[in-house]
């Protein structure tokens, strides 16, 4: 008897265990770990201004999921993190003088930003299916808390004397993919640039973010 309780028991335990390996949380969230790769095309330069380069953007951080409906396949994000922007660009302040090598120097700017996503989240997961595409339409704010410059000289004027960099930037986002693999944009709404008051033209210059976003958890 006592042989036959032993294996009672052991087999009630492997039962158990099967049981909770087939576990589903119905309760399940898409909290995510990003990271973003992407190229920087500035927009409406105006005819002083042309890109040079390779103007590129690393950003990364995460984001909290919300589900709004039963099945957990629709949901808001909100998030945290972190952007570096290098925007690389030729300046001259005299028309009348031509574009050449002798008075056009390559000018950066690279931004130090943090950065605020959110999200309205479209995606065929389940509480057992990790590979799914998603399709996420969203916004991000970023605020620019450092910035490092290296400006060159064209025309006898410095950059710095007539660009400031505007710290809050704000723009549209859309990432959509499948798995781990998804593109990512960003549209800037909002000038990258102030003018100062020693600035004679308009600079309405925003950018497009066109490249991959990698959701890692």
């Amino acid at each position: 008897m006592r042989k036959i309780a032993v294996l009672f028991f052991l087999f009630s335990g492997f039962l158990q265990a099967q049981n909770d390996s087939t576990f589903v949380d119905d309760k399940y969230l898409e909290d995510q770990i990003y990271f973003n790769l992407t190229y920087i095309q500035m927009l409406n330069l105006p005819d002083r201004i042309s890109q040079s380069g390779f103007s590129f953007g690393l950003g990364g951080g995460f984001i909290k999921d919300f589900p709004i409906n039963e099945r957990r396949n629709i949901g808001l994000g909100a998030g945290l993190g972190y952007g570096l922007n290098n925007y690389f660009f030729n300046v001259k302040l005299d028309e009348a003088v031509p574009n050449d090598e002798s008075d056009v120097v390559n000018n950066k700017i690279i931004l130090h930003t943090v950065e605020l996503p959110i999200e309205l989240r479209f995606r065929g997961s389940t509480a057992s299916k990790y590979k799914f595409w998603r399709f996420y339409p969203g916004v991000k704010i970023a605020y620019t808390f450092a910035k490092n410059t290296s400006f060159g000289k064209s025309a006898d004027f410095n950059v710095k004397d007539f660009i400031e960099v505007n710290e809050l930037l704000y723009g549209l986002t859309f990432s959509a993919g499948y798995n781990k693999w998804n593109l990512h944009l960003y549209y800037g709404l909002n000038d990258l640039f102030n003018e100062t008051q020693n600035n004679d033209f308009d600079i309405n210059i925003s950018d497009l973010r066109v490249g991959l976003i990698f959701y890692i958890f």
